[in-house]
Parts: C-alpha cells; structure tokens; sequence
C-alpha cells in the first residue's frame, strides 16, 4: 500500500475558469514555450515543471526540499508538515 504523501507535498488542484478563446489563447503561448498547459501556468507563477507520471525519488527530494524552503520564507516551521522520518521516499525509485 502506497505511503502517503507528506502535508507539505499533498497534491492540490488550483482551478480557474475561462472561456473557449482565453483557452485557445493559452493553449498556444503554452505550445511556443514547449510545455504542457499545466506546466505553462507553473512557470507563470514562478513554480518548477513537474513531469508527467511518477516523479522519482530525486524529483521528490528536490520537490520536499523547495516545500521546505517555501515554508520558510513564509516565517512557518516546515518539520510538522513532513513526517520524523523519511522513509516515505523508499517507494520511490
């Protein structure tokens, strides 16, 4: 069974509505930029690429260390958001 991600790293939908000519507009700027629609609204907002699929185990380190440092900069404590541990890495490869 599949560990939980730590809170920090749980993923989270962010959604916005917009029309069929505002989707098309960014469907294309995505396209020029060589990335998905997800990636390209990312990139807008100062946040890395995500790959598709599984991230590895690098991806997940580099992901806990940015949420660490994210955390941080917000003046909290980021140790209750990840466990004592981190043996929920082991699943990944």
């Amino acid at each position: 069974m599949p560990t939980a991600l730590p809170l920090a790293l749980t993923r989270q939908t962010l959604r916005t509505q917009v029309d069929r000519a505002e989707m098309m507009l960014i469907e294309s700027k995505a396209k020029a930029a060589g990335m998905s629609v997800a990636n390209y609204v990312r990139s807008l907002l100062g946040l890395p690429e995500r790959s598709a699929g599984r991230p590895t185990r690098a991806q997940m380190e580099a992901e806990q260390d940015r949420a660490w440092q994210v955390l941080q900069s917000m003046g909290l404590d980021p140790a209750p958001f990840f466990p004592a541990d981190e043996s929920w890495l082991d699943e990944y490869q």
